[in-house]
């Protein structure tokens, strides 16, 4: 408006130019607001994509637990996959069980997997589950109320153990556990999953 006022001899009106000015200024702010959203959602999607397995330290076996249940039949299936340090499968379960809640399912796989151990003789073990209640209980030796008995079942057999830790994964880092469990409750699990490479 200034460059007008001086090459062109307008007559500049200051309040039309208060009012536009404050426009562009919305309309800049919107951008710029849209650009960090993207950005964001950018960061996040990585991130998501960024999580896998990852393998367990040393001589080490991990076993990754999950379950999958239906509140409406009370029916859930649970999955234990047990690997070595560079990932490959050594052994894996998967039943259908009756159960009264998703702990309680998660609960179950987690006991199911300390079974598998003991029972296979494989002395280091790390189980990981994505249910972080459940593993906040264990590793701290609390009780949840609903699944108590398991809690007390879990903590017993992992004295079997000579080394057996618990950890935490986000859901994108158990996806082959959180398969198997989905695609027995479903009946879709093919007999001889153990022997395929999983993902």
């Amino acid at each position: 408006m200034r460059n007008h006022a001086i090459f062109q001899n307008t007559n500049p009106n200051p309040n039309a130019i208060i009012i536009k000015a404050k426009i562009l200024e919305s309309e800049i702010r919107e951008v710029m607001k849209k650009r960090e959203q993207l950005r964001q959602n950018q960061n996040r999607s990585m991130s998501r994509r960024s999580i896998t397995w990852r393998p367990p330290p040393g001589n080490w076996l991990k076993a990754n637990v999950d379950a999958a249940y239906s509140r409406s039949t009370a029916e859930g299936a649970i999955a234990v996959v047990i690997r070595d340090n560079s990932g490959r499968l050594l052994t894996g379960e998967s039943m259908r069980i009756r159960d009264y809640s998703s702990l309680a399912a998660d609960a179950e796989a987690m006991r199911r997997a300390l079974i598998l151990a003991i029972n296979l003789n494989m002395e280091q073990m790390l189980i990981e589950s994505d249910n972080l209640p459940l593993v906040q209980a264990v590793k701290s030796k609390t009780y949840i109320g609903e699944v108590e008995s398991i809690l007390r079942d879990i903590l017993l057999l992992a004295e079997s153990l000579s080394n057996c830790g618990f950890t935490w994964v986000p859901r994108e880092g158990n996806k082959v556990a959180d398969r198997v469990a989905k695609c027995s409750l479903a009946g879709q699990l093919e007999e001889n999953w153990r022997r395929k490479p999983l993902r």
